[in-house]
Order: C-alpha cells, then sequence, then structure tokens
C-alpha cells in the first residue's frame, strides 16, 4: 500500500502520517524533515534525519533550508542527494517507508528524486507527505502508477484518517 498525503502548509501532512504509522505495526525505514520555529533572530531551520534513527534533539540533525526574516533562504539540496538518499537504501522489501516530505528542494537533488522513485516503485509500504506546489517531480511523484493520493485540508483531516485507518486495516 503506497498512500500520498499532499496538502498545503499546515494541513496536517504530518501529523496523519504520524498516527498512521502504529497501524502498520513495523519499525518504520524512510526520513523526517521538521521545520522549526523561528529562532530569536526570525531564522527558521528545517532538519532532515534517518527514520529508523531518530535523533535525541532534531537540531542533531542535517540543516537542509534555513529561512531568514528578509525573505532569503539558504538550501542545501546537494544534502538530499547524500544523507536523504542514503536514508532510502538498503530498505528490506516489505519494510514500512516514510517519505516526510517531499517537496521542492528536491528539483534539485536527482540522486534523491531517483531514490524516491525506486521506493514508490518496489515492494513497500509507503506513508509519504507530499507538497502541493507544482514542479516537474512532484507532479511525477502524485501521480505515479500503484500510489494512492489523498487530499488533506484542516477541514478534512479527522474524516481523513479515520477513512485511512479503515483502509490500513483491511
Amino acid at each position: 500500500m503506497k498512500i500520498l498525503i499532499c496538502g498545503d502548509v499546515n494541513a496536517g501532512k504530518s501529523t496523519l502520517i504520524r498516527r498512521l504509522e502504529p497501524l502498520f505495526g513495523r519499525e518504520p525505514r524512510g526520513y523526517i524533515t521538521v521545520r522549526m520555529p523561528e529562532d530569536e533572530a526570525g531564522v527558521s531551520e528545517v532538519y532532515l534525519y534517518d527514520r529508523a534513527n531518530p535523533p535525541g534533539d532534531v537540531r542533531d540533525s542535517a540543516v537542509i533550508m534555513r529561512f531568514f526574516p528578509d525573505g532569503r533562504a539558504e538550501k542545501h539540496p546537494e544534502l538530499l542527494d547524500t544523507l536523504g538518499a542514503g536514508y532510502l537504501e538498503d530498505i528490506p522489501e516489505g519494510s514500512l517507508v516514510i517519505l516526510d516530505e517531499i517537496g521542492t528542494l528536491e528539483t534539485d537533488a536527482p540522486s534523491f528524486q531517483r531514490a524516491v522513485l525506486r521506493i514508490l516503485e518496489g515492494s513497500y509500504d509507503v506513508l509519504a507527505s507530499v507538497k502541493a506546489q507544482n514542479t516537474d517531480f512532484l507532479r511525477t511523484v502524485r501521480s505515479y502508477p500503484g500510489c494512492e493520493l489523498f487530499i488533506i485540508t484542516p477541514r478534512n483531516r479527522e474524516e481523513l484518517f479515520l477513512q485511512l485507518e479503515e483502509l490500513v486495516k483491511l
């Protein structure tokens, strides 16, 4: 089963994945991204870590993006190509793979794109959070054969959880 959850920022994609994860009854593999609140200087950072080996503190993970108060963004797609793609290697068939989240930074990370598509093609259960923006890669992921795409909004997120809970139990 490959479930793709698409929605806007703060719609509840990652929260829904965390709620569905235990229903699979397996230790998940894959990766997680976490955007931290702004610090005292107004800077917000996005961290990437291995779902199979979560850090004690997310701030001990790799910073893949940094947002500044003046609107600038510092991006590190090369970390997706190295660390992120590495988190998707050597995953045993039949594993639950978490891809949280697939976004626009991937546009400049071809190795990471190939790793994600290899997971979607493989014999894995997948829970993926997919940004709603339109890039070639995001459109490819959202329409990937064998994947089921679900749209989440703040209004439907509880109903969607119940629907997916039933689907996972089948």
